[in-house]
């Protein structure tokens, strides 16, 4: 790798390559650039499946996920990367190759944006297997979702095998109301991503502590199997700010 230049801290750069004398000189942060860096792809997996539409407070899941994408594809354009975006349910709904500029973000964007979410079920397999499939050299990818998917081990597989020679980060979009719902009463709940119907008991402190230990357990699992895997994760939901949280995913 050829020394390029020292510029100022970005989400998503390696704190191996700060330069401490000029970030004690500046008082901010900096790192080194490489000219191999530079070419860098970074992909963004974003689930566009129907759970995405659920929201209890001012912004839905896929409104959250919009400011994820925003945050990271700026970013990533502002260092002169290129940036690749695959929509994703149970198979791959559109792929955008990685290109640089502010002009694919914006397309990318509005792509997002006016994307009517269709299908009732993601899977991280088949998506995966096609992102193994064009070989590129080396890629840094962020999978957006709410990794509300079946066979979860299969899933995790699937990610670690991307992840040999890349760096992943698992970015897990929830909302309260799925572990906690603020009212009792009795609540007909719909999976949208398999469309089943059910009564929910919110009289019943017994359903109360199920419904949060099921999503908990969930939760934990991706957490656990990530750090054991060298995956960076990090859970978002609609009360925080994306960007302050997204500093301090490194």
């Amino acid at each position: 790798m050829n020394f390029s230049e020292v510029r100022e801290y970005q989400f998503g750069d390696e704190t191996r390559f700060i330069d401490w004398n000029v970030t004690a000189r500046y008082n901010r942060p900096h790192v080194k650039v490489f000219e191999e860096e530079r070419e860098q792809a970074n992909i963004l997996m974003i689930d566009v499946s129907k759970s995405m539409d659920f929201g209890s407070r001012k912004k839905s899941k896929k409104e959250i996920m919009i400011e994820l994408y925003a945050t990271i594809a700026f970013s990533c354009a502002l260092n002169k990367d290129k940036v690749g975006v695959l929509f994703f349910s149970d198979r791959v709904e559109r792929y955008f190759e990685p290109k640089s500029g502010m002009k694919n973000i914006w397309m990318i964007a509005m792509q997002l944006i006016e994307w009517k979410n269709e299908s009732v079920h993601s899977d991280l397999q088949e998506p995966l297997r096609f992102l193994r499939a064009l070989k590129l050299k080396r890629f840094r990818l962020f999978v957006l979702s709410d990794f509300h998917f079946e066979r979860n081990k299969l899933q995790k597989e699937a990610l670690v095998r991307t992840k040999k020679k890349n760096r992943v980060y698992a970015l897990n979009v929830r909302d309260q109301m799925e572990s906690n719902i603020p009212l009792k009463g009795f609540y007909q709940i719909i999976n949208a991503e398999t469309g089943k119907k059910s009564w929910y008991n919110g009289f019943s402190r017994k359903k109360r502590i199920e419904l949060k230990e099921l999503e908990h357990e969930t939760r934990q699992y991706w957490h656990d199997e990530c750090r054991k895997n060298n995956i960076h994760y990090m859970e978002l939901g609609g009360e925080v700010d994306v960007f302050k949280k997204l500093n301090g995913l490194m």
